[in-house]
C-alpha cells in the first residue's frame, strides 16, 4: 500500500460528497430474548437493569449530562434550514437541502420494476450473479426497495434493513465482478494499491440471507436526480454523480421503517447503513420518534423495536471537503456538504445538532433502554445496540478512508456505542462502484464490502 497523493485529493474534492471511531474492545449489549413460539419477544423485562454494560451506559449519560448542563435543554426538532412549505419538489431550486416529505410528489419515490445486477447508474459492467430478490411489497410504502429471496427465514432474528450511501443503490451490498480487471493491481483514489479479486466474494446481502435473516435494501433512487426540472448535467455547477442530500433520502427511509414496523408488530428490526446512509438512518429514527411523541396517526416509536443500529463509514462529525462543497454549490451536491460539515474542522451543523445533541449526548437513543434525546423512560425498556465501523487512520494523518476519519465517523458516547476499527488492509478488493475506474473508493467501501467488515456486521447482529 502507499499513501494518498495530491492527485487523489484533487479527484476526491472534484467528486464531492459521494461518500457521505476508536475501538474500546467492549462487547455489545444483549438486548433481547426469544419466546417459546419462535418469535422475537423483544427486550428483557428489566430493561437492562442487571446488565453491567447498560448500567455503565447510564452512568456515562449522567456524567455527560452534568458536563453539558448549561447547554440544556436542546432542541431535537427539524432544523429550520431544512423545512420548506410549498414550492415544487421536482426542482432543486425549491427543495435542495429541504425535506421532501410529500412522497406522492417526491421525484425519487418511484419503485423499480425489477432488480438486476446493474441497477446502479455508475455500475454498468457487473458480471457477477447477485443475490436474488424483487421489489419489496410492503403495505404503506410506495417508494423503492429490494427484498431478497429468503427460502429459510429465522423469525427469531430481526428484520434487517440495509441503507446505501450517496450515488449508490442496493448494489452496495451485493456481489460485483468484472473479468476485465480480475487479478489486476490497481491504485484507488486514496492512493492504495490493491489486487482485484479473481473470484467473486459473497457480499453482505447474500451472507445475511444465508444466516436466515429477512433482508430489505432501501433504494433512494439516486439515478432519478436527473429527472429534476432544473437539473443540468452539463453545467459547470452540475451534479454529474447525482449526489443526494438528507432531504431527499430521509422521508423515504422514514416511510420504509414505519411500514416494516407496522406490518410486523411482533418483530424487531436492525438497521445497517453505509456512508450517507448512516446519517439518513439516524435522522429517520429521530423524525419517527418525533412523530410518536407528537401522537401522530400511524406513528410508531422506533426505539421500542430497533435491535441494532450498525453505522459503516458514516459522517457523524463531518466529511472530507464538506465545507468546500457547501461554499461552492447551492444544489444537492453542496447542501449535503452543509448538512454534514467538514471533517477537518468540524463544528456542529444545523443538521447534526439535533442528532448528536450537546457533545454527542443524544448520539445513541435508547442505548440504555431508557434515555432518548434528553428524556428518560422513552424506550419501553428496549436496549438498542449501536456500533460504528470505520477504517483506521494513517498515523501521519494523510487520506485513508476517502471521506471520513476515525474521529468524524465515531460517536463519542462510549460505552453506549461500540466504536470499532477495521485495518488499512480491509478495503474492498472486488473492484466495485465506478465503471471505468475499478476500486475507485475501495477504502470507503471496506467497512461494508471487505470480508473483515462483513464478518464484523454478522457478529454484531448475532450477539
Amino acid at each position: 500500500m502507499r499513501r494518498g497523493t495530491g492527485r487523489a485529493l484533487l479527484l476526491m474534492a472534484a467528486l464531492g460528497a459521494v461518500g457521505c471511531g476508536d475501538d474500546d474492545g467492549s462487547d455489545p449489549i444483549d438486548s433481547g430474548v426469544v419466546d417459546a413460539s419462535g418469535g422475537d419477544a423483544g427486550p428483557p423485562s428489566d430493561g437492562g437493569q442487571t446488565d453491567p454494560r447498560v448500567m455503565a451506559c447510564r452512568e456515562a449519560i449522567a456524567a455527560r449530562e452534568a458536563q453539558v448542563a448549561a447547554m440544556l435543554p436542546w432542541s431535537i426538532e427539524d432544523a429550520t434550514e431544512m423545512v420548506r412549505t410549498g414550492g415544487d419538489q421536482a426542482r432543486e431550486a425549491d427543495y435542495a437541502g429541504r425535506y421532501r416529505d410529500d412522497l406522492a410528489t417526491h421525484p425519487g419515490c418511484v419503485a423499480r420494476a425489477a432488480y438486476g445486477n446493474n441497477v446502479e447508474f455508475l455500475v454498468t459492467d457487473n458480471q457477477a450473479e447477485v443475490a436474488a430478490g424483487a421489489p419489496a411489497s410492503i403495505d404503506g410504502y410506495a417508494c423503492a426497495a429490494k427484498e431478497y429471496a429468503q427460502p429459510a427465514e429465522d423469525t427469531t432474528k430481526p428484520i434487517v434493513i440495509l441503507v446505501h450511501g450517496n450515488s449508490s443503490s442496493v448494489t452496495t451490498f451485493e456481489e460485483y465482478a468484472n473479468d476485465g480487471v480480475a487479478g489486476d493491481t490497481i491504485t484507488n483514489v486514496a492512493g492504495f494499491e490493491i489486487v482485484v479479486d479473481t473470484e467473486t466474494r459473497e457480499q453482505l446481502a447474500t451472507r445475511l440471507v444465508g444466516a436466515g435473516y429477512r433482508v430489505i435494501a432501501f433504494d433512494a433512487r439516486t439515478d432519478l436526480v436527473n429527472t429534476l426540472a432544473d437539473y443540468d448535467m452539463t453545467s459547470a455547477t452540475g451534479n454529474a454523480f447525482r449526489n443526494i442530500d438528507h432531504g431527499w433520502a430521509v422521508p423515504m427511509l422514514q416511510s420504509l421503517v414505519r411500514a416494516v414496523l407496522t406490518e410486523n408488530p411482533t418483530r424487531r428490526v436492525s438497521l445497517i447503513g453505509h456512508s450517507l446512509g448512516v446519517s439518513v438512518i439516524r435522522d429517520a429514527l429521530r423524525r419517527l420518534y418525533l412523530e410518536h411523541r407528537a401522537g401522530e396517526a400511524g406513528a410508531v416509536n422506533p426505539f421500542a423495536r430497533i435491535q441494532d443500529v450498525i453505522l459503516l463509514s458514516g459522517s457523524n462529525h463531518g466529511v472530507s471537503a464538506g465545507q468546500t462543497l457547501c461554499d461552492s454549490f447551492d444544489h444537492m451536491r453542496g447542501t449535503v456538504g452543509c448538512e454534514m460539515g467538514d471533517r477537518g474542522t468540524f463544528v456542529p451543523t444545523y443538521f447534526t445538532r439535533p442528532l448528536n445533541g450537546p457533545n454527542d449526548l443524544f448520539a445513541a437513543p435508547c442505548a440504555d433502554g431508557s434515555y432518548a434525546y434528553g428524556e428518560r423512560n422513552q424506550c419501553e425498556d428496549n436496549v438498542v445496540e449501536y456500533t460504528t465501523v470505520t477504517m483506521e487512520d494513517i498515523p501521519s494523518g494523510e487520506l485513508q478512508d476517502e471521506f471520513v476519519s476515525e474521529a468524524s465517523s465515531q460517536l463519542d458516547l462510549e460505552p453506549c456505542v461500540d466504536n470499532v476499527l477495521i485495518t488499512l488492509s480491509d478495503y474492498d478488493t472486488s473492484g466495485y462502484f465506478f465503471t471505468g475506474a475499478p476500486g475507485f473508493f475501495a477504502n470507503h467501501f471496506g467497512s461494508a464490502r471487505s470480508d473483515a467488515g462483513i464478518d464484523l456486521i454478522l457478529e454484531k447482529l448475532a450477539d
